[in-house]
């Protein structure tokens, strides 16, 4: 996707994804001329333990789908893989699904091309989309609070879904109420976020309280959107594509 040529010299954006993903946003609004001030509010670990995802994983082969909603969930699974010593050339033969382009370039990375990919990079279209599930088994890594939308659907059409934890979302620690009411005061033009969670522990470190004044709010989809709105926050640009890109264009077209 080609960024417009505009620019957003001046412009103080606060990046609340966590460490190691920050950059990749961070560094698109900086070549633009904006100052990119990085809170992550989401930190991504291990599940309390690794005992329902070991048993898929052993298991793997009885599925007829595993759907991937996430690149993390992706890397913990692989890295999972690994530690079992189960090698990945059994995806090969297994039906895989990926909620969009991250998550399938996760699983190119890991040698696996996507079965499925929505067009639309939205749980519900998983659902409505990848065809005729009644009675098939679909295994579902993902994060430990993950929304109950898509196996809620999956099962509506007659799946029998499995849902393990691959991964947390947790608050970092250095992350504090201080620090981000500090930053927040010294006049932030726009907060984006880039998933529900990112939201949530946002709104939870502020006390469950935030005063948007003169900040605008923009973020990578209609389900971190919902989830924003859903908690009091008016959203002013949402991201066409659940990608950076596309974030970043929302953002251009919003305050450039």
């Amino acid at each position: 996707m080609q960024t417009p040529i505009k620019s957003l010299v001046g412009k103080k954006i606060l990046v609340t994804r966590p460490h190691g993903q920050a950059k990749a946003l961070s560094g698109k609004l900086e070549a633009l001329g904006a100052k990119a001030i990085e809170i992550p509010t989401i930190e991504i670990t291990d599940p309390i333990n690794y005992d329902h995802l070991d048993d898929a994983i052993r298991d793997l082969m009885k599925y007829d789908w595993v759907i991937f909603t996430s690149a993390q969930g992706v890397r913990f699974f692989m890295s999972r893989m690994a530690k079992l010593k189960m090698p990945t050339k059994i995806l090969k033969d297994l039906k895989v699904a990926a909620i969009g382009s991250a998550t399938a370039a996760e699983l190119k990375t890991a040698g696996k091309d996507a079965n499925f990919i929505p067009k639309t990079y939205l749980s519900e279209r998983i659902a409505s989309d990848i065809g005729d599930v009644s009675g098939l088994l679909i295994l579902l890594p993902r994060a430990d609070i993950a929304s109950k939308k898509l196996p809620y659907l999956l099962r509506q059409r007659g799946a029998i879904v499995t849902e393990v934890a691959a991964y947390r979302t947790i608050v970092p620690l250095q992350s504090t109420r201080e620090l981000l009411i500090q930053v927040l005061e010294s006049g932030i033009d726009l907060v984006t976020f880039t998933s529900p969670s990112t939201v949530y522990n946002f709104v939870r470190l502020l006390g469950g309280k935030f005063s948007q004044k003169n900040m605008k709010v923009a973020c990578i989809g209609p389900v971190t959107s919902q989830t924003a709105e859903k908690l009091g926050i008016n959203v002013n640009a949402v991201a066409k594509v659940h990608t950076v890109d596309a974030l970043v264009e929302a953002i251009i077209n919003e305050i450039g």
